[in-house]
């Protein structure tokens, strides 16, 4: 496809379809850049379900009321009139036993792995839009070139990010307030319409947010920078954002709950908490990753095509940006230090002597 054809402007469905084409076409760069983040993803997961994987199944188990087979286990006293069975203090304290069992440990483990994690899984972020623009302006990206992108730029988008999730901290507060039994009614009823405004507030925010990465990768800019121009460009094109997004987060929850829902039929629940069964869950986010940060690239680009009628010359600007501008201050730098030299000069050499 001509590089000049790649500057039109997509629908919803195109959007998908380009998407699907620039992954197929170096699907090599995008799947060896995936590995980056689903390597520690898995240890990650394994290891939580590791830790919680036996306990949990007690305390469903325990909690069960429904299963009458149960009631033939431990997990369960009955009453005199041997109705419906209460959960068993035991058995409740058994699942606290388990769950608690060398803690410590793992939630060391847990910690290095999910930092290693969110660096990789920034860096590889980075790597791909990079790896996009080059492709939509007809280069040939190669995988140490947008590996070093995806580190020079990590600093930048790990900051936005924080930014961005700084808002979280409402989630926190007014779920607390939500969680504590207050004997007033009126007042859990208006905390609860304050929970739904937020959570309003909160998609509004994400799907004005949804293109910080790639506004700060092709334009190379700041943490602050970068989300003023991610909220400006999602003016007027939050539906498609949302439209988009919603649609591929969608697809992959599916195909999720259907892998789990086999697993779990198959070879039982305890399955779905077991190493291997863990690795088999999450293999669609190797192809996941990818298109995800593909098709979020994609429509910035095609924003800024409907919006600012960029074509390969801007996008190509923008891309050496960062180039040009280490260029420009080098040669500043050498300059000064020419003119500095030049303006000394005479008056060290002046008849000998120091003045």
């Amino acid at each position: 496809m001509p590089s000049e054809d790649l500057f039109q402007r997509l629908t919803a469905g195109a959007t998908f379809n380009r998407t699907l084409n620039i992954f197929t076409k170096r699907f090599d760069l995008f799947l060896l850049i995936s590995l980056m983040v689903f390597v520690p993803l898995v240890a990650m997961s394994v290891t939580l379900l590791g830790c919680i994987g036996s306990s949990l199944h007690t305390l469903m188990d325990t909690m069960d009321l429904s299963n009458r087979y149960l009631q033939q286990t431990s997990y369960y006293r009955y009453d005199d009139d041997n109705q419906a069975p209460d959960v068993d203090p035991a058995a409740f304290q058994n699942f606290m036993d388990q769950l608690v069992a060398n803690a410590g440990v793992i939630a060391g483990q847990i910690l290095v792995e999910m930092l290693l994690f969110y660096i990789f899984v920034i860096a590889a972020q980075v790597a791909m839009i990079y790896a996009v623009g080059q492709l939509y302006v007809n280069r040939d990206p190669r995988f140490s070139e947008c590996l070093k992108k995806g580190f020079s730029k990590w600093c930048s988008l790990f900051g936005a990010i924080m930014l961005g999730n700084t808002m979280q901290v409402g989630n926190f507060i007014l779920g607390s307030i939500l969680s504590t039994d207050p004997s007033n009614v009126l007042v859990t009823l208006l905390v609860l319409v304050v929970y739904v405004a937020w959570m309003v507030f909160m998609t509004y925010v994400f799907v004005s947010l949804a293109i910080l990465s790639p506004a700060i990768v092709i334009e190379n800019l700041g943490p602050i920078d970068g989300i003023k121009r991610a909220w400006d460009l999602a003016n007027s094109n939050r539906c498609y954002i949302f439209c988009t997004s919603f649609c591929s987060g969608l697809i992959y929850n599916l195909l999720i709950l259907i892998i789990s829902g086999i697993i779990m039929n198959v070879f039982g629940k305890d399955a779905i908490f077991n190493a291997w069964g863990a690795l088999v869950t999450l293999i669609p986010a190797i192809i996941y990753i990818p298109f995800d940060f593909i098709l979020k690239t994609v429509v910035y680009l095609n924003i800024r095509v409907q919006r600012e009628g960029m074509n390969h010359g801007v996008l190509i600007n923008d891309l050496d940006g960062m180039i040009k501008g280490e260029v420009a201050v080098l040669d500043v730098k050498e300059e000064t230090y020419k003119d500095e030299d030049s303006k000394y000069t005479p008056l060290i050499e002046s008849k000998g002597d120091f003045v």
